[in-house]
This record gives structure tokens, C-alpha cells and sequence, in this order.
């Protein structure tokens, strides 16, 4: 396969070398910000009678690249939401150079949105840009209502949230978050804590890359960039958001931003705290080898009390070269009752065999703690970006752990444990690029450095009421990662046509120690990484193919080989021999314009699974971790937004995903093939008084993987939101899954093996009232240019 990429991309690269035609070159920057802007519409004018020529938009860090234009005068216009349009004259002479670049192109931000006015325009419909999935929020109908970023992903195509807080692209793959084009390394703990802080005011736009090229990471096997919106006045402003939300329990956040821009720095901050319970339930029903029936039901509530707390700076040096600075920490305080019962009967279900109860109090602590520097520099036709990145996370807990048994209130078992958790990231990465026969070339590289360290100590209470080290169950493991990769990248665009080819190169060194078996794991491996794609765009359609391979390591808990109890008879072991998974998927792609559709396929080999093992004589139940030969995927994604009458706008995405899974379990093998279906919808009513309303639904029917089949499920949100004084002051009013019917429930395939069934369920069923009030002051504002509009804008549709 590499060596047809390498050698496509060299007939390409030859065709391309015959043409003497000019290639127009730019960057669209925030003139403000002095940052790039993504998905600016670019048209080149004709000069004689102003009808388009050509027309593109920029990419994620607002560059754009025309090529094949003839001799002759024109007029490049650019228009961006929230900014005000912008016309140059340019002439293309017959003996000019192969390359034009206008440099950074500054955008002016449009006084009138500054000043609070919303101007009206369909921003809704979703936009496929060669890689990625463009979704505009600002000022899209189909966001008003969303009280928090858990509100906006779930109503992007392809994108799952579950009930925990988890993501998913496409049914199968957990996304990686970044912010304005860059990763930020975060904890699960931190992520979901980052969505939950922010409303659709403070984002721009989301672009959903399902298939990532060379030019990521390896282990990107999606990705989720949010775009926030940029202040563009000078001077200071705020905002304080408020959310409360109650079911059986109470739960409430509050976020405070600030904003201090001069000429040259721009500073914020971000204070937040969130306190109050959450709620999950996990319930289980076993047949045990002596035909008794065991159910098992584990409630348990949170309290929190958490904050969050976000520094940064950034330095306009010139208009070529920016520094960034950001500090940032995120303190986790949980108190966690878990209260667990176990029931068994004889397998008439009318005579009780065992009945006992499980208490465990625990207080976990977590504390985040990350500083990245940013740079981004333009050397004349060269452009440099460097990222580094520290990151501390500090995990403690403590758990008191008791068996009783229920009639007579007996202590059978009394556990006390002590886990301490540090893992430390390291990482530094460069990007260089430039312009290149008639096209870009980037070549970058990183190195991150991960070490994790962990101790869990169980001690038991013995007959004698003292607490001994439970030698069974105490661990020590330490896990080192080292991770080396490059990456070259070319693309190009000529006429309607644009293609990028890549490949990257990653070497893995990891050291897995487990300290108290006395075992020692080394890994030494590299990993190619190729990818390939092509666009062809054409009036409003457009048609997009890509190749890419993509790894996936397995994470700490994976690897470590020691048991992490879910319930007194259920538990998780690690394995540290596991293997990095390898996926090859190609996405085919159509967008028309309020029609968009993706399909995708591939093959996934040494899959990432965990098993489960059953002991007929303790009646324990263990997940164990280990590497799946291989499984076939695929898929088909049609989404399509429409407006039956001006006040109501409708958008629904149906999926349809294939899976085929080799998983050989004891003496048998299972290779099913598994078809599932979710459809999603989202339907917005614009009310009298300015009042939206919103409702979103979603149907996940029957699927599973090889060993397990899940039950279908739905769920349906309504919302409502206004604003009030100018639109400083936003309320929004959710009712979260009305019909509580939000329940994740597994059952084994094969019942003369295991026959079990699992349920999982996450008091999804909410009312959640948010309150948000924007105040501050600008000093200063940058005119507005209003002899901006003309007649050649109107007929470019940039007004």
C-alpha cells in the first residue's frame, strides 16, 4: 500500500510540474486575535463582469490555496461569519511567478454583532470540507437550547454520548478533544468537566474529523476540534453561568470568564465549582453452576465538590510570530456511598440461599494540574508551530469496605484500601510547512514521555479484629511510555480537484513493571502510519475518498495486571502483554447541500477487548483483558436538515453500522455478523416573545459484539431558552430523558457458558435550569469598514 501512495503521489507531482498556470496563496487571520480563521468562504472574482471564478474555504488554521488561474484581473473577496466581508484586486501577468502569496489577510469583526445585534442567516446545516464535518454553532437554531458542550455533541452526526458522560464516533471509536486546532491533554475526569463548563455562546464552530491523516497522532482515530469564539474589542468582559439540575438528588455548577484584551496580550480567566450528588445503579442477574439464582444491585451516589481554575496569555509579538501561555487545574473531591446487595435463590426463584449486603465508603481525590506553551511563526513562505505540553495528574482514594450478612447483621468480610495514582505527560511537538510546487508540504514530530504510577493496598480484618496486608489483592505497578514520531504530508489543489497523501512513522518504548509479582514487560516497536485523500468539489456538491491506518495502545488500566473490583464477586484484571491494536478504514463521503452522506469500512486487527471468566467453585466473575484476532466494521451516516415553515427546522441523522468479530472464547469460535441502526433527531420551534424550543430524540436498536447482545433503548430531551436585556442575560430550561428510558443492558450469547445479564444505569432522567449573564466594558473598538459592501459582494453571496 506504500509503495502505491509513494508512487501516486509521484505521477501526481509530475502531472502537476507541466502547468505554468499561477496559484493564489493566504491566510485569514483575526485581526484582533491575530489567529487563523477556519471556513472562510473565499471567491475569486472575474474583473471584467464580476461572475466567480472559483470559490473554496479556508482550513482549520485559516489558510486557502487556489491554483490553475490564467492571466487576467480579478477581485478576491472573503466572508466569514462575524466579520465583515473583504475585497482586494489582484493581476495575474503572463510571465508572474508560480506562486502568489497574500501573506496574513487581516478580517475585521463586524461592529454590529459586537454590539449585540444578531443578523440573521441559516447557519444550520452541517458541511463536509474534504476530512472533517463542519458544524456551526454560533447563532445555528439547533444549539439555543443546549445547556452545556454534552448538549451540542450530541447533536452532531455520528457522534454518541453516553449515559457516563463517554463519547463515541461512528458506534466504535472514543474521540480525541481539541481546542482551536490543538490537542490538550486531559483526563476523562477533566473532559467531561470541560463540556459541562461550556455554552453554545462561547463556541464558534465543531469540526469532526472521523478519519484522521498522517498528520495526527497515530492513536487519533477521531477527533473533535471545538472552535471558540474570539472577543474581538479591546477592553475587558465577562460572563457568569449558573446551572442547577435535580432528579433524586441535587446537583449545581457555576463558571465565572474573564477577559482583558490590549494591543498586544489578551488575557482570561476561568473559575469554576461544582457541587452536589449524581447518581448510577448497576444491576446484575447470574445462573450459577448450582443452578441458583444470584442478582446483584449496586446503588451508588456521589457527592462532589469540585473547581476548576484556567490562566492564559496570549502575545501578539507582530503580526507574523504569537506566544501562548496556559495554565490550568482541575481539583476532584468525591465522597462515594456505594451501597451493594446480593440475593440468590434455588432456581425456582422461591427459596433464598444467600442474602447479604456490601458498604463502601470512599473518598476519591483527584488533582490535574497542566501548563502548555504555544508558538506560531511565519518565516517568509515558511511556517513554524510549536506545542509543549505538562501534565500532572495526582489520584488518592480510600475505601472502607464491609460484608454483613442480612439477617442478623453478621460481619463476614471488612476490607480497608489505600490507592495512590500519579501519572506524569511530557510532550513537545513542532509543524513546519510551506508553499511547494503549486501545493503545501508539512513535515512535524513529537515525543511524549508518560509515566504512570500505582499502589493499591488492600488490608482484611482477621479473626483476631486486626487488620492485616491482604497480599492477594495489594499491587504495585509502574507503567513508562516513550513515544517518537514524524511525519511527511503533501497536498494540493487544482481547478475542483484536491488530494493530500502522508505518512507517519512512530516508535513505542514502554516498561511495564509489576513490582509485587516480580514481572517485567519491554516493548520495542515501530509503527507505519500511511494515508491518502482526494476531493472533488463541483458546484454545490462534493465528493470526498480517504485511506488511513490508525494504532490503538492500550491504557493503564488495560495493562495493569492486578484486580479492580466493580462488586464483591465481579472484578477487572489487566494484562501487560497486550498488544497495540492496528485499523486500516477508508470513509467515502457526499454533501449536497443540506444532504450529507458518509459510508466507511475497514478492519481492525489485535482488537482491545476484555472477556469474561466464570469460577464455578467461588462464583467470581472476572474481566479479563486481551488481544481479538481481527473484526470487520462498516457503516452508512445520511443526515439531512430541513425547514417545513420559517418558525420550525428539522434535522435527523439515521446510522446504520456492520460489525464482524472474530472471538474465540474456550473450546468455540463466534464470527457473527452484527447489524445495528440509531436514528437521531433534533426539531426546533422559534416561539412567540423570542422563546426556542427544542426536542431531541434518539433510538438505539438491538446490537452487540461477539460475546454480548445489547438491548435497544431511546431517550427524549426537550428544551427552552430566552434571553433578556439585550442579550446579556440567556436562560435555558431542559428536561433530560422524560421517559427515563435510558438504560444500558447486556445479556451473553451463550447461555450454556455464562448465563448472565447486565444493566447500567446513569439517572439520566433530569430537570436542569441555566442561567447565563455576560457584563464588561470595551475600552476600545476597531472601526468598521463600510465601504466593504459592494455590488461584486452581493453577487458572490458574501453579504
Amino acid at each position: 500500500m506504500i509503495r502505491f501512495l509513494l508512487a501516486l503521489t509521484g505521477t501526481l507531482l509530475i502531472h502537476s510540474s507541466i502547468y505554468s498556470q499561477t496559484s493564489l496563496k493566504g491566510t485569514m487571520v483575526d485581526n484582533g486575535t491575530r489567529q487563523g480563521i477556519p471556513s472562510v468562504t473565499i471567491s475569486l472574482l472575474s474583473g471584467t463582469d464580476s461572475t466567480i471564478v472559483k470559490k473554496q474555504v479556508t482550513d482549520t488554521t485559516g489558510v486557502f490555496m487556489m491554483t490553475g488561474i490564467k492571466e487576467g484581473k480579478y477581485i478576491l473577496g472573503a466572508a466569514a461569519s462575524g466579520y465583515l466581508a473583504w475585497f482586494k484586486t489582484i493581476s495575474i501577468e503572463a510571465l508572474q511567478e508560480e506562486l502568489v502569496d497574500l501573506g496574513r489577510v487581516m478580517l475585521e469583526p463586524d461592529a454590529r454583532l459586537l454590539d449585540g445585534v444578531t443578523v440573521s442567516s441559516d447557519r444550520s446545516v452541517p458541511e463536509r470540507q474534504g476530512d472533517k464535518l463542519l458544524i456551526p454553532v454560533s447563532g445555528n437554531r439547533f444549539f439555543r437550547t443546549a445547556a452545556n458542550g454534552f448538549d451540542i455533541l450530541k447533536k452532531i452526526p455520528g457522534v454518541t454520548v453516553n449515559g457516563d458522560g463517554s463519547l463515541l464516533v461512528g458506534g466504535r471509536v472514543a474521540p480525541v478533544i481539541f481546542v482551536d486546532g490543538k490537542p490538550v491533554p486531559m483526563s476523562a475526569e477533566e473532559v467531561q468537566n470541560y463540556l459541562n463548563t461550556i455554552t453554545p455562546e462561547m463556541v464558534s464552530s465543531v469540526e469532526l474529523i472521523s478519519n484522521p491523516s498522517s498528520r495526527y497522532d497515530g492513536e487519533y482515530k477521531a477527533i473533535i476540534d471545538i472552535r471558540l469564539k474570539r472577543d474581538m474589542t479591546l477592553g475587558w468582559k465577562g460572563s457568569l453561568t449558573g446551572m442547577i439540575q435535580r432528579n433524586a438528588y441535587t446537583y449545581s455548577e457555576q463558571q465565572l470568564l474573564l477577559g482583558y484584551k490590549t494591543m498586544k496580550v489578551a488575557y482570561s480567566a476561568r473559575f469554576g465549582n461544582a457541587a452536589g450528588t449524581k447518581l448510577y445503579r448497576y444491576r446484575a442477574l447470574q445462573h450459577l453452576s448450582t443452578n441458583d439464582i444470584l442478582s446483584t444491585q449496586t446503588l451508588v451516589p456521589t457527592r462532589n465538590n469540585n473547581f476548576n481554575i484556567q490562566l492564559g496569555a496570549e502575545y501578539s509579538i507582530n503580526k507574523n510570530h504569537q506566544l501562548e501561555l496556559k495554565w490550568r487545574s482541575y481539583l476532584v473531591n468525591r465522597d462515594v456511598r456505594s451501597f451493594n446487595t446480593l440475593r440468590a435463590t434455588d432456581s425456582t426463584g422461591t427459596k433464598q440461599v444467600l442474602s447479604s449486603d456490601t458498604y463502601n465508603n470512599s473518598l476519591p481525590n483527584q488533582d490535574n494540574y497542566a501548563a502548555n506553551l504555544n508558538y506560531d511563526g511565519k518565516f517568509n513562505q515558511l511556517q513554524l508551530q510549536f506545542q509543549g505540553t505538562l501534565v500532572k495528574i495526582i489520584n488518592r482514594q480510600d475505601e472502607d469496605i464491609q460484608t454483613r450478612v442480612t439477617t442478623g447483621n453478621e460481619l463476614t468480610d471488612y476490607w480497608k484500601t489505600r490507592l495512590k495514582n500519579d501519572i506524569l505527560i511530557r510532550a513537545v511537538q513542532f509543524d513546519l510547512s510551506r508553499a511547494i510546487m503549486k501545493g503545501r508540504i508539512s513535515t512535524g514530530g513529537k515525543f511524549a514521555f508518560t509515566t504512570t504510577e500505582n499502589d493499591l493496598q488492600y488490608d482484611t480484618l482477621n479473626r483476631r479484629n486486626i487488620f492485616v496486608q491482604d497480599s492477594g489483592r495489594t499491587n504495585s505497578f509502574r507503567y513508562d511510555e516513550r513515544i517518537s514520531s514524524g511525519y511527511l504530508s503533501f497536498e494540493k489543489q487544482r481547478n475542483n480537484l484536491s488530494y493530500s497523501i502522508s505518512l507517519r512513522a512512530e516508535h513505542t518504548f514502554s516498561l511495564a513493571n509489576s513490582v509485587t509479582s516480580r514481572e517485567i514487560t519491554l516493548k520495542k516497536y515501530w509503527t507505519l502510519l500511511p494515508a491518502f485523500s482526494i476531493t472533488y468539489t463541483r458546484n454545490d456538491r462534493r465528493f470526498h475518498f480517504s485511506y488511513t491506518r490508525r494504532m490503538t495502545r492500550p491504557n493503564f488500566s488495560q495493562l495493569n495486571p492486578f484486580r479492580f473490583y466493580t462488586s464483591p464477586l465481579n472484578f477487572i484484571v489487566g494484562n501487560p502483554l497486550l498488544l497495540p491494536a492496528k485499523t486500516d478504514a477508508v470513509n467515502i463521503s457526499y454533501n449536497y447541500k443540506a444532504l450529507s452522506v458518509l459510508m466507511y469500512g475497514g478492519k481492525e486487527t489485535d482488537v482491545l477487548a476484555r472477556y469474561p471468566e466464570y469460577n464455578d467453585t467461588t462464583h467470581f466473575l472476572q474481566y479479563l483483558g486481551r488481544n481479538l484476532p481481527y473484526n470487520y466494521f462498516g457503516g452508512t451516516e445520511i443526515s439531512y436538515t430541513f425547514s417545513p415553515l420559517k418558525w420550525w427546522k428539522l434535522g435527523h441523522t439515521l446510522t446504520v453500522n456492520y460489525k464482524k468479530e472474530l472471538t474465540p472464547y474456550h473450546d468455540s469460535e463466534f464470527f457473527i455478523p452484527i447489524v445495528d441502526f440509531t436514528v437521531t433527531g433534533n426539531q426546533v420551534f422559534s416561539l412567540p416573545k423570542g422563546i426556542n424550543m427544542d426536542m431531541y430524540y434518539r433510538f438505539q436498536s438491538r446490537g452487540g459484539n461477539g460475546l454480548y447482545i445489547w438491548r435497544p433503548y431511546f431517550t427524549i430531551d426537550l428544551g427552552l431558552q430566552k434571553t433578556w436585556f439585550d442579550g446579556k442575560l440567556n436562560t435555558r430550561l431542559n428536561y433530560y430523558d422524560i421517559f427515563n428510558g435510558f438504560e444500558i443492558r447486556y445479556v451473553f450469547r451463550e447461555k450454556q457458558i455464562i448465563n448472565n445479564e447486565l444493566r447500567h444505569w446513569f439517572a439520566t432522567n433530569r430537570v436542569a435550569l441555566t442561567i447565563s449573564y455576560s457584563f464588561g466594558k470595551s475600552t476600545h473598538k476597531e472601526k468598521s469598514r463600510q465601504g466593504d459592501k459592494s455590488e461584486e459582494a452581493g453577487r458572490a453571496g458574501l453579504q
